[in-house]
């Protein structure tokens, strides 16, 4: 129900048109009008309509879902907003609550064509809490996920024009979608009795959004965006983004920007903009408790520039078949992992309402063909959020193969988004990490099929959860030009102009290759530990908090280290471009690092944002992986060395000929840390981890790699406190392309609290003999007990071109 909800409807009317009502007070006939008429009235072959309003409050908004359960039916949730309104952010200024929208209409060369145009004014939307309920009769809902604002400042905009018709695989189509610098606020109560909030903060989000292509409707692939579908034509005078579509990620002036100066960007944003901060003990008894003030930067990372060759796909699915079952089948809070038959043999998790989701695009760089005259190469960032800070952005983002005319992309893979009800979620297995030796027999792998049944939550009541999964993501993209940036309201010592390290022709490469996750979050409280940072001592402290509103959270993800051929990767490279003389006009492509990358880590528990800090709280955390530390050319790259013509093989991370060692890990215990928001210049520009690792079991081991050979470090356990940083920092000293470096500092206390339980111990170092050896069992070196200290490291990287 909508109350105090006024509007008011709009028709521009011509002079000529205006003028006759005035004559005609006193006339009472009624002449009929013709189409040609109407058009002198409404707008000429379209319509305007402005609504404005004062205030509107809504009792409830909900999404319904239906999901499996675990007596193998089907039951009906829905996620529910209670306690909607809708104000003025600024009533001072010029704008009103209200909406225009104008529609337009024509034909050319046979075909009606659509300009559809809508305009909403700044708006404060808040919902006093979200909660999942199901929809019998007696209603049942779960703990409040807590409260949310959504808060713009300038107008949103969308804008839609084809040229045949609204859904057309043939004609193209532009969309502009102007989501610019909007505040989004998650509150969750400092004590679940008390008004008083703490707030993670969705800062200036934007996505701001302009593409050519095609719209159309499929009955396999349903609503979809695409760049380029090959039916389009080329003319004398179009150029290949013309022809072809593309989308622009443009970057949005700041709302500050008249005051801010001295940044990389001079005062604009990022066109896709995810920049997080925290704030603490807000009081929502205020008249406005949605605001920036004294909130602390967390993290911001976006994109900006031209993407080509692109979809986004929303389609819905029914999973109950066990083609589309994604997240397995429903099981009750009472199930246990190692009982199928108490999980459920019918009723899929996701039910027959499935909501699925796919977005996919190639990133273009300097010279690209898809550029045009307007066109920006694609560009990433990552760095500190709010103002006052540093950062570093990823340029000239090319593939994994040297030398090839194929475009880094991004593909977000198949994401499934609904409600659950269940204990256990599926996880699609890992070939590598089922397979690969562990230890010294043959039969013993890095993980089971049991690892791959993640566990949600451990309540006597299954909670309603909202449920996300991911399968088949790829961001196989290496950055051979990384500059370090500084943001708005930097003062002049500290800015990095907007031309320094445009030059650079060194990077980084994080690509990921075939990720799969699952996510699930719902209402919880906790009592427990939290942990600050004092920033003059850089100790780690530890208090407790009771009743306090968090999201239950977990989370399941795993990655593939590499295809068959090599040419896909996940991995952690440092890259150095430089000019190579052995091959005129083409950068060397030397690697080191953490490569083909086989990974998967599952736990379950709470995300709180208590004291300023992002907390979270991961009880019975499994991490595995499988890795090689190597160094070497990237695949197809040419030696340096004057005169030889060697090329590095195009399947080079499939091959071991780089590869230093290789490294097995598994870990199995429970973590309860914090990410500390003190990455403001004048709070040390860093992001802080602290907290405390309870290890219950672990094994690190390093293999050789020729004959797999392996010493281990097996049954580890014990606590340990640890006091991680990255921090960016200046060296004015520098040439200017240079002054930038981040470090690395770590920083581990290993029996913290001095408790004889707690000791460090490595149970067992063994050594492992080759895996074709006669006699493979490993044998016994010793064991390591640290009963407490420090163990402190520092690793720092300094550009050098």
């Amino acid at each position: 129900m909508i109350r105090n909800h006024y509007k008011t409807r709009q028709f521009a009317l011509t002079a000529l048109a205006a003028s006759m009502l005035q004559f005609s007070s006193n006339t009472y006939a009624m002449q009929v009008l013709d189409d040609r008429d109407l058009r002198k009235v409404d707008g000429q072959d379209g319509i305007n309509i402005s609504t404005e309003y004062t205030q509107a409050d809504i009792d409830q908004l909900y999404w319904e879902d239906k999901t499996g359960t675990a007596g193998n039916s089907e039951q009906t949730l829905r996620a529910t907003a209670n306690g909607v309104k809708i104000r003025d952010t600024d009533p001072a200024d010029i704008y009103s609550l209200g909406t225009n929208i104008k529609i337009d209409a024509g034909s050319k060369n046979g075909g009606a064509g659509l300009d559809f145009q809508i305009t909403s004014s700044p708006s404060t939307i808040s919902i006093d809490d979200f909660n999942i309920c199901d929809t019998a009769n007696t209603s049942i809902c779960g703990k409040s996920l807590g409260s949310m604002a959504i808060q713009t400042s300038s107008p949103l905009t969308l804008g839609l024009k084809t040229s045949n018709g609204l859904f057309s695989e043939t004609a193209q189509a532009q969309l502009n979608l102007g989501l610019n610098n909007i505040n989004i606020y998650l509150g969750q109560k400092q004590n679940i009795n008390v008004n008083t909030q703490n707030q993670l903060i969705l800062k200036n989000f934007n996505f701001n959004f302009t593409g050519k292509g095609h719209m159309f409707v499929s009955d396999i692939e349903g609503l979809k965006l695409q760049t380029n579908t090959g039916a389009a034509i080329a003319t004398s005078t179009s150029t290949p983004s013309e022809t072809l579509g593309y989308v622009d990620l443009a970057r949005v002036n700041d709302p500050d920007k008249a005051i801010l100066t001295n940044g990389s960007y001079e005062g604009t944003n990022a066109g896709l903009n995810l920049e997080f901060m925290t704030k603490a003990n807000v009081d929502m008894s205020l008249g406005n408790p949605y605001s920036l003030d004294n909130a602390k930067g967390l993290i911001r990372v976006g994109a900006s520039g031209r993407i080509v060759n692109g979809y986004l796909q929303v389609r819905g699915i029914d999973a109950r078949d066990t083609t589309n079952n994604i997240l397995g089948y429903a099981a009750a809070a009472t199930a246990v992992s190692t009982t199928p038959s108490v999980i459920g043999t019918n009723a899929s998790v996701m039910g027959s309402t499935g909501l699925a989701f796919r977005m996919k695009g190639d990133f273009t760089k300097e010279n690209d063909s898809m550029l045009g005259a307007d066109g920006k190469a694609t560009t990433l960032e990552i760095g500190g959020a709010g103002l006052n800070t540093f950062g570093f952005e990823f340029g000239n983002l090319s593939p994994l193969v040297s030398g090839s005319t194929e475009r880094a992309y991004f593909d977000s893979g198949n994401i499934y988004l609904n409600l659950a009800n269940t204990k256990y979620l599926q996880m699609p297995e890992n070939a590598v990490l089922r397979t690969s030796r562990f230890g010294g027999t043959t039969n013993t792998f890095l993980t089971s099929a049991e690892d791959y049944k993640q566990q949600i939550h451990n309540l006597s009541d299954n909670p309603y959860s909202l449920t996300m999964a991911i399968r088949g993501m790829d961001f196989q993209a290496l950055s051979k030009r990384g500059r370090f940036t500084s943001s708005s309201g930097v003062s002049v010592g500290n800015a990095f102009s907007p031309s320094a390290g445009l030059n650079n022709k060194w990077g980084l490469g994080l690509p990921i290759y075939n990720l799969n996750a699952n996510i699930a979050t719902y209402g919880t409280t906790y009592n427990g530990d939290v942990y600050t940072l004092n920033n003059l001592t850089n100790e780690v402290t530890k208090s407790t908090v009771s009743n306090s509103q968090r999201l239950g959270f977990a989370m399941a993800l795993s990655t593939q280290g590499r295809d068959s051929t090599g040419s896909k990767t996940t991995s952690i490279l440092v890259i150095d471009g430089a000019d190579n003389p052995n091959n005129s006009g083409k950068p060397t492509d030397y690697y080191f690092g953490l490569r083909n990358i086989d990974m998967l880590l599952s736990g379950y528990g709470t995300i709180g944002v208590e004291n300023s800090n992002f907390n979270v709280t991961l009880p019975n955390l499994l991490i595995v992986m499988a890795a090689e530390v190597a160094a070497g050319y990237l695949p197809g790259a040419k030696a340096k060395t004057l005169g030889s013509s060697y090329f590095a093989p195009t399947n080079n991370f499939a091959l071991n000929k780089d590869v230093l060692f290789g490294l097995k890990i598994k870990l199995l215990g429970d973590m309860n840390f914090a990410l500390v928001p003190n990455n403001s210049i004048a709070d040390g520009n860093r992001l802080s981890i602290i907290g405390d690792y309870k290890m219950i079991d672990g094994t690190v081991q390093i293999s050789d790699p020729i004959d797999e050979s392996m010493i281990g470090f097996d049954r580890m356990s014990g606590l340990i406190r640890f006091n991680n940083a990255i921090v960016i920092s200046k060296d004015n000293s520098a040439p200017s392309d240079q002054q930038g470096n981040v470090s690395f500092n770590f920083g581990l206390t290993f029996n913290p609290n001095q408790i004889a339980g707690d000791v460090f111990r490595v149970k067992d170092i063994n050594f492992y003999p080759p895996v074709n050896s006669v006699n493979n069992r490993g044998q016994r070196l010793g064991e390591m007990v640290i009963t407490g200290g420090r163990l402190n490291a520092n690793m720092t990287l300094v550009p050098r071109n």
